[in-house]
């Protein structure tokens, strides 16, 4: 009979068993060639083979059938068929065949019984075969349906409902590289460190070469403050991927928390040759260039541009005008693109031993990133002057932020203006435009401002002020040289308590140093020394002296700072001191 494997001819090792369809007579198998049997016997199942494989590559359950039905009626294959399809004609055994006959039979039920188990082993193989790929399937699919779960779990901050999807997809897929890792990355948001740092520990025993492991081991070490370890991996990784975006930023974020701003600055660069499009390298050489700490890249922390802060300062001149001012404030960042300020200010003002003014003020400011390149800001307030009357106070800025360690600003504001004890007596308020242009490059610093108001007593002033300053050194010790300049007119030279000239200008030159002791006190030292003209006037020599000093504990930052002036004043002195003092917390 024909095998019915999706095939067209007999098989060829059934050959030897037909009717010669030329003689018409019965072919017989000497028992001398035995051998040659027992060849055509394996050819006949290599060729089974070759049609099994076919049958399990196209995967069709049909040919698996058939392969079984063909080892039940393989007892009719066994005998002669001729190939023409003639009827078969019976064959009477007689005494004289009857030795020959015996043998045939032997021989054929032998073959039979080789082909039978040969037959059944290839066919249980394909049925074996045939399962195992969708044993796989099934698996891949469950394990990708039990980590969509738990993410989905994640962005809703269901952190208890993730892992216990995780550790049941474990139970059934246990040592599951995948489930494994995002059963650790549930653990950090559980803030669950020490168990995170097991899990990724371990995969990385089983597999030293897995990149996401170790990213997350750095991120967890980097979370628990330890940033050797954490920097040894990240480095690790940039050896072995100099493109591996996520570990440089890991990286320049552990330097810049432990104030190795010039490493954080050179890897920024280096990091920024590589990926010049990422915004979080950008913000990162942004907050080096402003000297901030950098934001947080992970919800483990909050973000270190959140701060509270209080201050006093005390302000003399030789006028006998005295002021103190104190001040608190609360700086806030909701997100990348949201930061939300608010200051109450008290400044009491009074002449040698004279009764006091005091003025009370609360303002509250927004500011949104719209844009890469462009932040909207606004807010408002309201002060109280020393005569119980209240004024409202307004803000509205629009910042480019265009180029590198560029940044353009304006708006329009009303604020108060409170020089003097006699100032205060008329709640003096000014409104109008203005401007600032601000370039950092590498140790450089550029500003420029430019005002216009029109004050409620009806003068008008412009100003303009700017500054160039060149640090040259390193983080522990350098020396700055600059210049800056500084003008201001007046429509009017009203006496109302407050410095108001027709026109006013001065040149000062700038030296001095800055240094660092270990990570907890950086100082500033600067003397201005030039010269200065009013209202036409010849010019006068003119300098001030400024100390700053910052000390710092952990999130905890103290300052104490100390300034004198020898030249013009708002208050229209021209010898003035004033000392300030400051601590703020950033979390």
């Amino acid at each position: 009979m024909l095998l019915r494997f999706g095939l067209d001819r007999p098989c060829c090792g059934l050959a030897s068993f037909q009717t010669n369809p030329r003689t018409s007579e019965k072919a017989t198998v000497p028992r001398n060639k035995r051998g040659e049997t027992d060849k055509d016997v394996h050819r006949a199942v290599v060729g089974q083979c070759v049609v099994c494989i076919k049958a399990r590559n196209a995967g069709a359950r049909r040919i698996m059938l058939q392969v079984l039905a063909t080892i039940f009626l393989l007892s009719r294959d066994l005998y002669s068929v001729p190939l023409d399809g003639s009827t078969i004609t019976p064959y009477l055994r007689t005494s004289s065949d009857a030795d020959q006959s015996t043998g045939w039979r032997a021989l054929k039920e032998k073959v039979m019984v080789r082909v039978y188990i040969l037959r059944l082993s290839l066919a249980l193989a394909i049925i074996l075969l045939g399962r195992a790929p969708e044993s796989r399937a099934a698996e891949g699919v469950s394990v990708e349906q039990s980590i969509t779960e738990a993410q989905a779990a994640l962005r809703h901050r269901h952190y208890s409902q993730a892992s216990r999807t995780l550790q049941d997809a474990l139970v059934r897929f246990p040592g599951n590289a995948q489930l494994r890792l995002e059963l650790g990355r549930v653990y950090v948001y559980q803030r669950q460190d020490a168990r995170a740092t097991e899990v990724f520990r371990a995969l990385l025993r089983d597999d030293p070469s897995d990149r996401e492991a170790k990213l997350e081991l750095a991120r967890v070490l980097s979370y628990d403050k330890r940033y050797e370890p954490a920097n040894r991996l990240f480095r690790e990784m940039l050896a072995t991927n100099p493109n591996e975006e996520a570990a440089a930023i890991g990286l320049i974020r552990n330097l810049l928390l432990e104030k190795k701003k010039d490493d954080a600055r050179r890897e920024v660069e280096q990091a920024l040759a590589r990926h010049p499009n990422s915004l979080r390298l950008q913000e990162y050489r942004d907050d080096l260039l402003k000297n901030q700490l950098p934001p947080a890249v992970a919800s483990h922390e909050s973000n270190v541009l959140s701060r509270l802060q209080a201050d006093a300062t005390y302000f003399s001149d030789t006028a006998g005008n005295r002021a103190t001012r104190t001040g608190q404030r609360f700086d806030l960042q909701l997100g990348r693109n949201f930061t939300n300020s608010f200051r109450l200010d008290e400044k009491s003002l009074w002449v040698s031993q004279g009764p006091k003014a005091n003025i009370f003020s609360v303002n509250e400011e927004g500011r949104v990133r719209v844009a890469r390149w462009l932040f909207i800001g606004g807010g408002g307030g309201i002060v109280r002057f020393a005569d119980n009357s209240n004024r409202a106070l307004y803000r509205g800025e629009l910042i480019l932020h265009p180029i590198r360690s560029f940044w353009l600003q304006g708006g329009f504001s009303r604020i108060p203006i409170t020089p003097t004890y006699q100032s205060a007596q008329f709640d003096l308020l000014a409104e109008g435009w203005w401007a600032r242009l601000d370039w950092q490059p590498r140790s450089w610093r550029v500003s420029a401002d430019f005002s216009k108001q029109h004050y409620s007593d009806s003068n008008r002033t412009q100003r303009e002020d700017a500054l160039v300053l060149r640090w040259l050194g390193n983080a522990h010790f350098a020396v700055g040289l600059g210049y800056q300049y500084a003008h201001s007119s007046f429509t009017q030279p009203f006496l109302n308590g407050y410095f108001s000239p027709n026109q006013y200008h001065s040149h000062l030159g700038l030296g001095g140093f800055r240094f660092s002791v270990g990570k907890i006190y950086r100082g500033e030292y600067i003397v201005d020394y030039g010269a200065e003209t009013v209202d036409q006037n010849p010019y006068q020599m003119a300098w001030e002296a400024s100390a700053k000093n910052r000390f710092l504990l952990g999130k905890l930052e103290m300052g104490a700072d100390y300034s004198y002036f020898h030249l013009a004043q708002s208050t229209g002195a021209f010898r003035a001191q004033v000392g300030r003092a400051s601590i703020a917390y950033r979390f």
